[in-house]
């Protein structure tokens, strides 16, 4: 029997993410005595449904791409239950469930991960890998091979640390400890042949994305191959080399690690380092694409499906736990945003009518509104999957 590609997951996963979603709306509803029409698992049409009390279960074609819960609301002006007669807080309550269900999905699998037995990294020492030609790096003297022990006198012997400080101090000068010459003399380290030295280096806010050439003709834009390959091997004629703030790579050699499981007094605020880590990664990201104008990775359908198939593929099937931590995660946080047919566009006209006192815009201008979100939304993704299909026809990997 042949074996399932790993980016299949997705499925499952994003499946059991909205369905939490829906069923935080739905359950709100029933609790605070509102009807609910239909509970929708995928986008209409619908392929089967069955009718239970006054609720139509279904099944809809376009799976596992959303689902829906479906209020009476302006159709019933009538019915003392309808969604839009509701108190300003319980509607609101409604619409900010499914994202906190989601967001509470999300603190639970990474506490209960942290409970089990799991690998936790030490330090070790940061390695230069490559220097891309041009970068301050470059300019500033630092070589492959050479190790960083320090940046701005503060010892450093982890990546994530290391990466984040030069995040924070673009534009401004950094001096880097590091470690160097013994791997060029072919000799062993030892304190008495080691060379040390203190090298400053700027971070540039915009790296630049230089067109991999045979030959340069304009050096703002494009490297030769020959230099390019010697910070990426992989780069071939045609790509874009593209590089960090200083413009190295960096690894980590004698790596230690540590076997342990946290208690749950431990595991619950460590899940919430590791979320607010998360989210200010995510940030830093954004920010740095807007500033570049560009992609600051956001993804589609089809490049989620890539990435869980990656990080499968790299890390294991049990990964796939801390990977639907943080899925869950972004559609919790990107469903609150004030967008509208998401919830926080719904969101916002309900706010809008409690700042106005009761005054509510007409539910046939809403639902336009939000019907042209929708269709923006939809090009939106359409658009980003475009984007993640030429990455996968390039061979271009996401997590790189």
């Amino acid at each position: 029997m042949p074996e399932l590609p790993s980016w299949l997951l997705v499925i499952p996963v994003m499946g059991f993410l909205i369905l939490i979603h829906e069923m935080g709306h739905f359950f709100t509803a029933k609790l605070l005595g509102i009807s609910v029409i239909e509970f929708g698992f995928g986008f209409p049409p619908r392929i089967f449904g069955i009718r239970y009390r006054d609720t139509i279960y279904s099944i809809n074609w376009l799976l596992p791409l959303g689902g829906f819960v479906r209020f009476v609301g302006s159709d019933d002006p009538d019915n003392p239950n309808n969604f839009d007669r509701q108190k300003v807080y319980k509607r609101i309550l409604i619409l900010m469930a499914g994202s906190l269900t989601n967001l509470m999905a999300a603190l639970l699998i990474i506490t209960f991960l942290l409970m089990q037995p799991h690998d936790v990294l030490l330090g070790g020492d940061i390695i230069i890998s490559s220097v891309a030609p041009g970068s301050p790096a470059e300019k500033s003297g630092l070589n492959n091979g050479d190790y960083i022990l320090s940046i701005d006198a503060n010892p450093i012997n982890k990546i994530d640390d290391l990466v984040s400080t030069i995040r924070n101090k673009l534009g401004q000068p950094v001096e880097l400890n590091i470690r160097r010459g013994t791997s060029r003399m072919n000799i062993g380290y030892s304190p008495e042949t080691a060379l040390f030295e203190t090298i400053q280096v700027v971070p540039r806010k915009k790296p630049p994305k230089l067109l991999v050439v045979q030959q340069v003709t304009n050096p703002d834009s494009e490297v030769s191959l020959s230099d390019a390959q010697l910070y990426d091997s992989s780069l071939k004629i045609g790509d874009t080399m593209k590089q960090g703030a200083i413009g190295i790579t960096i690894g980590l050699a004698n790596a230690k690690f540590e076997e342990k499981s946290d208690p749950i007094w431990l595991a619950l605020p460590n899940s919430l380092k590791t979320i607010s880590g998360f989210l200010s990664l995510q940030w830093n990201g954004i920010t740095q694409g807007i500033s570049t104008r560009s992609n600051p990775g956001f993804t589609g359908p089809i490049g989620i499906a890539q990435v869980t198939g990656e990080v499968v593929e790299r890390f294991g099937i049990s990964s796939i736990f801390q990977l639907m931590a943080f899925l869950s995660l972004i559609l919790g946080i990107v469903n609150l945003l004030p967008i509208p047919a998401l919830d926080g566009g719904r969101l916002l006209f309900v706010l809008i009518e409690w700042v106005g006192r009761g005054r509510r815009i007409s539910a046939q201008r809403e639902g336009l509104i939000h019907f042209m979100g929708f269709v923006v939304l939809i090009a939106f993704i359409i658009v980003i999957s475009y984007s993640d299909i030429l990455r996968i026809l390039d061979g271009e990997s996401i997590l790189r």
